[in-house]
């Protein structure tokens, strides 16, 4: 870190959750980056992580920062930012802060984002990377002997296969899958409210029964065939018990051993449903998209676009990051079907990140502290003296 700079604060600007936290702590706090208004409260609307002062999450409605995976409502963002920021949240004195963010890849308003930066907050100093950039440094420092890796960062908006090599990205090898959390919560509100209860309009529940009940399935057929099976010898079914917001604030799986639901309690049933909405990631084509599953756009991007001398170690370094990735099965899954399409000498070692969702933000705290940052960092009087062409010079895409 910069000596003139006091401390460092690290914020991964997710499209859906932001991970934040002061370089001296151990675990990032976690924001929805939304502003939410509800149904029941018409003249207050709630910014990130005050939508838990809510009694009740029956339709919501959300302002989103990020559309399909780029920042474009900065009137929102900085609204979110504006109280991330503040006394009352994070403390963040931003003259005397070196910050740590996140930008999409491919950033389509990298000037506007670095103008808000510098002369709305005036940073002291900034760093932007992607956030898979940070992923690979989190590697990369436990996994010393390891020259490259493949960033596979599976978010709200879609998901990224990006391999890095000696620590710097290779662009040409970089692919864009347009299947993410979001779509897969909009499927499941889809089937459920065609086969059961309209729940088109309750976002924020079923994002939450996804994150319960869905899982990857490691071989799909036979656990199409399960499902298919009478209830009492189905493995694959379960209850869904909605929240009521009086002694359930979140809902949850019914168990075996759990008390009969009663005619009085809002469940939902899922069967396939638990497996066909995350099979969107290995199949697109399932709804229609003219796309390249997870395990195809591996193998494209480190076998057709990345130096062939790169495939042994960028195959035996993958390592899995994002939301979506806290999904059971994924890990195994993908192994499984990206084996038949890589040659037989080269080994294929897959590691799920220990936090997923954090795994960004724990990259650029390690990097907080180590004196690379100085060398990379753009302080805000080189921004007044050189503008945005300072920027493109230091920061990666």
């Amino acid at each position: 870190m910069s000596s003139s700079c006091d401390t460092a604060f690290i914020l991964d600007n997710g499209g859906y959750t932001i991970k934040a936290g002061h370089s001296t702590a151990t675990e990032p706090k976690l924001f929805p980056n939304c502003i939410t208004k509800s149904k029941n409260e018409r003249f207050r609307v709630f910014i990130s992580d005050q939508i838990e002062e809510l009694k009740e999450r029956y339709t919501l409605f959300y302002q989103l920062p990020f559309q399909k995976g780029m920042l474009v409502k900065y009137d929102v963002q900085r609204q979110i930012w504006d109280y991330l920021f503040s006394e009352s949240c994070m403390k963040v004195n931003t003259a005397d802060c070196c910050l740590i963010i996140t930008e999409p890849h491919f950033n389509i308003s990298r000037e506007l984002f670095w103008e808000v930066l510098f002369e709305d907050y005036a940073f002291h100093s900034v760093y932007c990377a992607p956030a898979t950039a940070l992923s690979m440094y989190k590697y990369v420092y436990d996994n010393r002997t390891q020259p490259g890796c493949v960033v596979v960062d599976s978010g709200y908006s879609c998901t990224y296969v990006v391999p890095y090599y000696e620590g710097k990205m290779v662009e040409q090898g970089v692919v864009r899958l347009d299947v993410g959390g979001k779509m897969m919560t909009n499927r499941l509100k889809e089937i459920v409210s065609y086969r059961q209860v309209n729940v088109l309009n309750e976002t924020y529940i079923m994002n939450e029964c996804k994150e319960d009940v869905c899982y990857v399935s490691e071989n799909f057929a036979a656990d199409m065939r399960e499902s298919q099976k009478p209830k009492a010898n189905n493995s694959i079914t379960r209850q869904y018990l909605l929240p009521d917001y009086i002694s359930r604030y979140r809902g949850q799986v019914c168990g075996k051993d759990d008390p009969p639901l009663t005619s009085s309690d809002q469940y939902v049933t899922l069967n396939n449903e638990r497996f066909s909405v995350p099979e969107l990631l290995f199949h697109p084509s399932m709804v229609g998209m003219n796309e390249m599953g997870l395990a195809e756009i591996v193998a494209y991007s480190i076998l057709e676009k990345c130096p062939r001398q790169m495939a042994p170690i960028l195959l035996n370094n993958i390592i899995l990051t994002g939301g979506n990735c806290l999904l059971k099965g994924i890990q195994k899954r993908l192994w499984t079907e990206l084996r038949p399409m890589i040659p037989e000498q080269y080994n294929i070692r897959i590691k799920l990140a220990e936090d997923p969702i954090g795994n960004a933000w724990r990259g650029g705290r390690l990097l907080a502290e180590s004196p690379d940052l100085s060398k990379i960092v753009v302080t805000k009087a080189m921004y007044d003296n050189e503008g945005a062409d300072v920027c493109r010079k230091y920061f990666v895409t």
